[in-house]
């Protein structure tokens, strides 16, 4: 690894980081593509996409972020939020700021829903915008002002208390906020510094959900001009507890800095070896646990040119790219160390593309906005990541006369010819996983199925006010899809007495639980060191609901997971734990410590077998 020291004009006040710019050990992202091919399709507003990008015309600009009950909030430039309840398709709009004579969002803005369900808006505040005036012969706006305010909801966009400020100092922008794992809500902002004029960065933590707050030391890298130093910044927490911060600069890469201390102090700044223009970028973590980065690289794709500007100590000391021309993409599945080949997701050869925001809307679909150029696009994670979905594939045996009896013993000999699969894990557990072994056989009527599991303490229900009961059991799971997008599957979930809760979904988990798969039959049986379930599927069944007709060489898409529980015997007072099957159930006694096991690594930050990347395939075989 190479290292470049480079001096820059640069004054100090006391508590502002000073430093000489220093190559991070963040890894390049190397084996830059070659220009991206002219395949693809243009937007309603005339922009180039990528021919794996969607376009959303009519979607608010953003940011966005999901409420508690599943709606989805943003906010618009002024004083409103904006609530959809369905996925994004109609808007409702409600004041959040009561005094539209005191109070105007700009569009740089940042959005939060915590865990606990509180909204925070941080903003600067367009009413009290004055004095921006550049003067060249001092290079200095001296009397700038924009300040940087915060405005809350305790009840999920409900009610707003009213804002608060934070500082006077005129904010560049703020462009991100987001939640530690230890419950502290950090966002991003700014401040101009004078004599000579030049852009820093700060941050406001709070530890009781935006209530109070605490600003940061300052980042101050030196430099000088109206977009001077270092500015628009992006922000995600690391898995190892450190908070990592990527900033935008005139200097051909982002620069970083960490903070070890829920974003009070910020370390180490340095620059990275990320190539990006003059111009922001956005770091989020996805539901699969890798990040993603939204940003303008500083070449076009392809070329090792273009048009600098600045070098006059108005827009910057050193002549800069100002490429916003294109919006890329990339993935890092080792925290920011390195990352996939960028790829060029929009162009826009009109004008700039840049300020983007990005939104999860369900697990792998991502909203990517711009405020420049008017971008409102979708991607999916998969098309991107196409290695991601397992090739991994269970031989179910075709065996026309197999003799099979349905009484949850699973003994009988024609058994013992199919496959014995084995390698069911603890994917979000670093632990071994207790054994299961799954066969499967297939008639000229039924494809058969079996799991015998190893369980020393297994969690049953004497009694069930239905069949979804049995997500509070220990069970085995099965599920079958038409196509690689999970667009529509089929679930058997069974309990260890052979009791079975079987329905249709669609992604991202919208369940419909009073489906029950035609012809389904399940048995179950004890062991002394577990249990058997057994079941058989009508192949006329599988016909019915699309499925290509289950005969040798034919595969289709299948997971196979395990419920495992345990009895909480810890004598901890009874908490009740909603989730997305209870519907209200409250169990006699603590809920079961859950845990949860997969033939196939679903490759998710949080259990998750509704995914994709949960499934393999189940094979006809001879």
């Amino acid at each position: 690894m190479y290292r470049r020291i480079q001096q820059f004009n640069r004054r100090t006040d006391p508590g502002v980081i000073v430093c000489i710019l220093i190559l991070s050990s963040i890894g390049l992202i190397d084996n830059w593509p070659a220009a991206a091919a002219d395949e693809g399709k243009n937007t309603t507003n005339g922009i180039w996409i990528h021919a794996n990008v969607e376009d959303l015309p009519g979607l608010p600009m953003g940011p966005f972020v999901r409420l508690p009950d599943g709606g989805i909030l943003t906010v618009d430039t002024g004083q409103f939020a904006m609530l959809s309840t369905d996925e994004g398709k109609s808007w409702k709009n409600s004041p959040i700021l009561a005094d539209a004579s005191r109070y105007a969002i700009r569009p740089e803005r940042a959005l939060l829903c915590t865990r606990k369900g509180t909204v925070i808006v941080a903003f600067m505040n367009d009413r009290e915008k004055s004095g921006w005036k550049w003067d060249p012969k001092i290079s200095d706006a001296p009397d700038a002002k924009l300040p940087t305010c915060v405005v809350r909801s305790p009840d999920g966009g409900k009610t707003w208390e009213p804002p608060q400020k934070l500082h006077d100092d005129w904010t560049g922008a703020i462009r991100d906020m987001n939640q530690t794992a230890q419950g502290t809500v950090v966002f991003t902002s700014m401040m101009l510094r004078h004599n000579p004029g030049r852009h820093t960065v700060v941050t406001y933590a709070s530890a009781d959900e935006g209530a109070t707050w605490q600003r940061s030391n300052v980042i101050d890298l030196g430099g000088v001009g109206h977009h001077g130093g270092v500015t628009e910044a992006t922000i995600q927490p690391l898995k190892d507890g450190r908070i990592w911060l990527l900033m935008r600069t005139n200097w051909k890469t982002f620069w970083e800095a960490y903070s070890d201390d829920e974003g009070l102090n910020w370390k180490s700044p340095a620059a990275t070896r990320i190539d990006a223009s003059s111009a922001p970028g956005l770091l989020e973590r996805l539901h699969s646990g890798r990040l993603v980065l939204v940003w303008n690289r500083y070449f076009p794709e392809g070329k090792d040119t273009f048009p600098l500007s600045g070098g006059d100590n108005q827009w910057s000391e050193v002549p800069v790219s100002n490429h916003r021309l294109e919006l890329s993409l990339a993935f890092s599945e080792d925290e920011g160390k390195t990352w996939t080949k960028p790829v060029v997701i929009a162009r826009n050869e009109r004008g700039w593309l840049a300020y983007p925001y990005l939104f999860e809307a369900q697990p792998g679909e991502l909203w990517i906005t711009t405020m420049q150029g008017g971008l409102r696009i979708k991607v999916q994670e998969d098309d991107f990541l196409p290695r991601r979905r397992s090739d991994d594939t269970y031989p179910a045996r075709w065996l026309p006369a197999a003799k099979i009896e349905l009484d949850g013993r699973a003994d009988e000999a024609d058994w013992a010819l199919a496959k014995a699969e084995k390698r069911f894990v603890f994917p979000w557990k670093d632990t071994p996983a207790p054994p299961t072994e799954f066969r499967a056989l297939c008639t000229e009527q039924f494809l058969y199925f079996t799991f015998r599991i190893t369980d020393a303490d297994i969690v049953v229900l004497d009694a069930w006010r239905d069949d979804e009961d049995a997500v509070f059991e220990d069970r085995a799971e099965m599920y079958f899809c038409r196509d690689e997008q999970m667009r529509d599957y089929y679930c058997i979930e069974v309990d260890s007495r052979g009791r079975a809760f079987d329905y249709r979904a669609a992604y991202y988990r919208q369940l419909d639980p009073k489906w029950n798969w035609p012809g389904l039959e399940t048995k179950g049986s004890p062991l002394e060191d577990g249990y058997v379930v057994e079941g058989r599927i009508p192949l006329a069944s599988f016909a019915a609901l699309g499925f290509p007709a289950l005969r040798p060489g034919v595969k289709i898409r299948c997971g196979l997971f395990r419920a495992e529980f345990s009895h909480d015997r810890s004598g901890k007072p009874v908490e009740y734990r909603e989730s997305i099957h209870n519907r209200g159930r409250r169990l006699d006694g603590p809920p079961p410590i859950e845990a949860w096991m997969a033939w196939v690594d679903p490759k998710t930050e949080e259990p998750d077998f509704h995914v994709p990347t949960s499934l393999g395939w189940l094979e006809i075989v001879p």
